[in-house]
């Protein structure tokens, strides 16, 4: 019998999340953001459109996009990851697809690490769309606006770096909760639990030791942010991989044992 490769195996991954909700949420979730926030603030700023005589004395990348745009990813990126990672794994409970993966000639390492990378893959994708979307916002709204300044400040070194750090803890997310939805089969359960992990990283940011919670990431790159911190890794960083290493593992074990 002919083994199948790991190229036929990720080639079959991407055909079947072509429909799947949770994939093309997160992928258009910055989009809805991002427009929603330019919006509201138009809406707020409608005197200051196209004239010049009405100013803004501090940076509007940080005190008006990032404010607002920044504080909802905070918010509401983890549970996006959440119900992500769950439609992956309810995606293949209904169609009994690890039933018919595990019956397929090839290595079940191949078939996770297949998952792995897509899941990866996605993500950069979705925080590519926001980085990307922030940018283009910015610049469009130096034009509408253009006594607010924004060409004035080069802040696209600090944009990186923040979406950057963004990823690799919203990549510790994903591994926590592709577990977690691993591990039971209920909606419920996971993306309440990840609701619970950002409310209490909202209210709990006095805490000497929240940096060691991964749902803290989006308010940890908002505070980077506002310092206008030009640091790529620090602890905190270094605690999200050894997250993802340790709770990829750990996938990989309830992967290999999960319940067809």
């Amino acid at each position: 019998m002919n083994h199948i490769s790991f190229f036929s195996i990720l080639k079959s991954e991407y055909f079947k999340i072509r429909y799947n909700i949770g994939v093309w949420l997160i992928l258009f979730f910055p989009l809805f953001v991002t427009i929603g926030v330019d919006m509201y603030i138009l809406d707020n700023a409608s005197d200051a459109i196209l004239n010049t005589d009405i100013t803004f004395n501090y940076n509007p990348w940080q005190f008006i996009l990032g404010r607002y745009i920044f504080q909802l990813y905070s918010v509401l990126y983890p549970i996006i990851v959440a119900i992500f990672c769950y439609s992956l794994c309810d995606m293949e409970y209904k169609n009994n697809g690890f039933k018919l993966l595990f019956t397929l000639p090839v290595n079940k390492r191949i078939i996770y690490f297949s998952k792995l990378l897509v899941l990866l893959e996605i993500m950069l994708f979705s925080i590519c769309i926001a980085y990307l979307l922030f940018l283009l916002s910015g610049y469009l709204m130096s034009y509408i606006l253009p006594g607010y300044g924004f060409l004035d400040y080069d802040f696209r070194q600090t944009v990186f770096i923040y979406f950057s750090t963004l990823y690799i803890g919203m990549i510790a997310i994903c591994m926590i909760q592709y577990a977690l939805s691993l591990l039971f089969k209920s909606f419920v359960i996971p993306v309440g639990l990840a609701c619970m992990g950002t409310m209490f990283c909202m209210i709990a940011q006095r805490w000497q030791y929240i940096d060691f919670v991964p749902y803290n990431i989006g308010w940890k790159s908002l505070h980077d942010f506002y310092a206008e911190s030009t640091v790529f890794l620090s602890n905190y960083e270094y605690t999200n991989m050894i997250y993802i290493l340790i709770f990829s593992l750990i996938c990989y074990y309830l992967f290999l044992r999960v319940k067809c």
